[in-house]
C-alpha cells in the first residue's frame, strides 16, 4: 500500500516551488537591467557619433509636474496684437550727420546747419492751436486723427535726450518708419516737469521740427491716456 504525502512532503513542495518563482524573477530583473544598459551604450554611442557630445536623454514629465504646471499656467492669457510694426535697427545717427562726421574726419569742413531750424513756428490749425495741418489738406484729418482713425504703428520716447541727441533720434525714426511703411506715430517728448525752471524746452521744439518735415501731414496732442500734452499723434504720408 503506497504511502500517503504527509505535512513534510508539503512543506517540501512549497519550498521548492517559492524558490523556483524567486529565481525566475531574479532571471527577469536581470534580464531587463542587461537590455536597458545595452540600449543606453547604443543611444551613447549614436549621439556621439552624431554630434560629438554626450547624449541627453529628455524624461517625460511626471503627474506631479504637469499638474503643477497647469496650476501656474491656468491665469495665464495670451497678448493682444497691437497691429504695431516691429521696425529694425537703424543706424546710430544719421545719414546727414554720418556724412558730417565723416568729413570731419578728413579734415575738410563740415556742415554743421540742421536740417530743421529750433525757431521755426508752424501755423496752429484752425481747429486746435495744439495740432499742426499741412497747408493744403482739410480739417477732417485733425479730427480723424483725434478719433484714431490711423491706429499708431510706431512710438518714440525722447524723456532724457538733449537737443542734439532729441533731433538724431527723432530724423532716425521718422527715416525708418518711411522706409516701412508706417503711417501713424506718437512722439513722447514730455512735459517739462524735468527741464530747468519748469520750463518745457522739447516739447516746444519737437512740435517745431514736425511741422518742418516734408513726410508730416499732421499732428495733434494726443489724449490724457496717451501722453496728453507731453506728446503728439502724427500722420505721415506714405
Amino acid at each position: 500500500m503506497a504511502n500517503k504525502p504527509g505535512l513534510a512532503d508539503l512543506k517540501k513542495l512549497r519550498k521548492l516551488a517559492a524558490e523556483s518563482a524567486a529565481h525566475a524573477v531574479s532571471e527577469n530583473v536581470a534580464q531587463t537591467t542587461q537590455n536597458k544598459a545595452r540600449l543606453n551604450t547604443a543611444g551613447s554611442r549614436q549621439a556621439k557619433t552624431a554630434t560629438g557630445l554626450p547624449a541627453v536623454r529628455e524624461q517625460p514629465l511626471s503627474l506631479h509636474d504637469q499638474t503643477l504646471f497647469r496650476q501656474t499656467m491656468r491665469y495665464v492669457q495670451p497678448l493682444k496684437d497691437t497691429r504695431r510694426a516691429v521696425l529694425p535697427p537703424v543706424p546710430m545717427a544719421a545719414n546727414a550727420i554720418l556724412r558730417s562726421r565723416r568729413a570731419a574726419a578728413q579734415g575738410a569742413d563740415p556742415d554743421q546747419r540742421p536740417a530743421v531750424s529750433d525757431l521755426f513756428t508752424p501755423a496752429p490749425a484752425s481747429t486746435d492751436p495744439e495740432s499742426y495741418l499741412k497747408p493744403g489738406l482739410g480739417p477732417d484729418v485733425i479730427k480723424n486723427l483725434k478719433r484714431d482713425k490711423w491706429p499708431v504703428e510706431a512710438s518714440l520716447d525722447l524723456h532724457g535726450a538733449t537737443l542734439e541727441q532729441a533731433r538724431e533720434r527723432l530724423d532716425q525714426f521718422l527715416q525708418s518708419c518711411l522706409t516701412h511703411g508706417v503711417k501713424c506715430i506718437r512722439v513722447v517728448h514730455g512735459k517739462g516737469y524735468g527741464s530747468k525752471d519748469g520750463t518745457p524746452v522739447l516739447k516746444e521744439v519737437v512740435r517745431r521740427w514736425l511741422a518742418q518735415f516734408d513726410a508730416i501731414l499732421a499732428y495733434t496732442e494726443c489724449s490724457e491716456q496717451n501722453g496728453g500734452s507731453g506728446a503728439v499723434q502724427a500722420l505721415l504720408k506714405k
